[in-house]
């Protein structure tokens, strides 16, 4: 009996599919857009635009989830992604469609967030996220062949060589450590309280991007950065006072 509770968890429910596949979908694109983003842009300016993302869910949610959000929140989304504009700007002349990738991948995450939010009580988390990531493999594996066939060289299938071994099992490590961590952190406190730390992601971000790569933020991109950060934080401080829903 325990063994066929199990299996009626992680089947997939035929009410369901196209939303797993879509989920699917959607890892797949943020996977795309992140690879070839970061093949161009400097980490800390991918980071900064890419964190428009809790501001784009907040649109998906009045819009797909009909949540009620106010006027204020509202504004300080339209503010965060004015902040986006003003990084992009000067990237796009330098980079072209490349400084439009942390967008799209930003999109797509909120797009996942907001599917994962309607299955919420229809199907088991781990069943949800092991179907969206069989789905995710099928699209990237089609994506790989579609890069293969064609002439576009930043999607040209490859294997790893070498160190490049090495750097993947480390990447997969730290993956696989950092979700084990979010995951016990918000077991722990509400999301809420953890939200605004994420955003020590882009000091992090750009750390690293300059003692690896040398890159680092020009004055406009700390504009930037600073107009996400004050609209994403206005909106998490909005989000705890419950309340105040009409705000």
């Amino acid at each position: 009996m325990h063994l066929l509770g199990i299996q009626r968890k992680l089947s997939l429910p035929r009410a369901q599919w196209k939303t797993l596949m879509g989920l699917g979908a959607l890892i797949c694109v943020v996977m795309l857009t992140l690879m070839l983003g970061l093949s161009v842009l400097p980490l800390a300016t991918f980071i900064a635009i890419f964190f428009v993302e809790p501001l784009i869910l907040v649109f998906f949610s009045v819009v797909f989830l009909g949540e009620k959000v106010g006027w204020r929140r509202i504004t300080a989304c339209f503010v965060g992604l004015l902040g986006a504009l003003i990084i992009i700007r000067p990237n796009y002349a330098t980079f072209g469609i490349y400084a439009l990738m942390p967008v799209l991948t930003a999109i797509c995450m909120a797009g996942y967030f907001t599917l994962t939010k309607q299955l919420q009580g229809k199907m088991d988390g781990i069943a949800v996220q092991g179907w969206a990531t069989l789905f995710g493999t099928g699209f990237l594996c089609a994506a790989m062949i579609a890069g293969h066939l064609s002439s576009f060289e930043d999607m040209a299938f490859a294997l790893p060589q070498g160190i490049h071994w090495a750097w993947l099992a480390l990447s997969a490590t730290i993956g696989v450590l950092a979700y084990v961590l979010i995951a016990e952190a918000f077991k722990r406190a509400p999301a809420s309280l953890l939200a605004p730390f994420q955003y020590l992601e882009i000091v992090a971000a750009t750390i690293l991007g300059y003692l690896v790569f040398g890159d680092f933020p020009d004055a406009i991109t700390w504009l930037g950065i600073a107009i996400i950060l004050g609209a994403g934080l206005y909106v998490f401080y909005r989000e705890q006072n419950t309340s105040e829903l009409s705000d």
